[in-house]
């Protein structure tokens, strides 16, 4: 029997889609600009100074108004301090309208009517993120006792630790375990260190790094092939 362990953001839910309404109701539509080149570029900057934040050592509003602020300056695009909190505002007002994807409701409701053991781990603020997973009802098919945030439980992905502490908790074996997420560093790297086999939902095309010490089990693009490729291994 296999166990399915989720990721959150730009795995179970498209993440390009509150950023994309978010950017059109502050600044209106650039024409130059492809939405999702900026979203890849905010979330490297993000990237770069999360863990600073994590520490204290930079506050959360100051590394939401530099990542945007970054990204668009990357396509010579510029905005005040005031603009880059206003767009930070619009998006997490539509983070609280994210559904999950009709591609991942199918797979969990195969995996739960198959008897497959679920369950998330996801990096981020406790309450922030247990938002999201309420507003996406995801416990409707994972139980919420399954359910590992960052934040909560003191240790973060790619640390090894984490995933070890969801194998106790909630009985599984990490050679029948697979780990399904978007972030190469974070969920590739970070599951094939702890033993577990890695499927890489690479929806924005990123390449593998050259220097990659672990490479994914499988790569998929989209939901699609994440479920034939899951009915294959099942």
């Amino acid at each position: 029997m296999i166990n399915l362990i989720f990721d959150i953001d730009d795995t179970v839910y498209d993440q390009l889609k509150p950023f994309e309404n978010a950017f059109k109701t502050v600044f209106g539509k650039a024409d130059h600009l492809k939405i999702e080149n900026l979203y890849i570029k905010s979330r490297f900057y993000s990237d770069e100074v999360y863990h600073r934040v994590v520490r204290g050592e930079m506050p959360k509003a100051e590394m939401h108004v530099y990542r945007i602020t970054q990204a668009l300056s990357d396509f010579d695009y510029q905005i005040t301090k005031k603009e880059a909190e206003t767009f930070q505002h619009a998006y997490e007002q539509n983070q609280r309208k994210i559904e999950l994807s009709p591609g991942i409701k199918e797979i969990l409701a195969w995996a739960k009517k198959n008897k497959i053991t679920m369950g998330i781990i996801t990096n981020g603020p406790k309450e922030h993120q247990q938002h999201k997973i309420n507003d996406l009802q995801i416990n409707d098919w994972i139980p919420a006792e399954h359910t590992f945030i960052s934040g909560k439980v003191g240790i973060e992905k790619p640390d090894k630790k984490i995933f070890k502490l969801v194998e106790e908790q909630i009985g599984i074996n990490s050679a029948e375990t697979y780990y399904i997420g978007d972030s190469f560093e974070n969920d590739v790297i970070g599951s094939k260190n702890a033993g577990w086999h890695s499927i890489w939902l690479n929806r924005r095309g990123y390449l593998e790094p050259n220097d990659a010490v672990y490479l994914p089990d499988y790569c998929v693009k989209n939901e699609q092939e994440l479920f034939a490729l899951l009915q294959e291994i099942f």
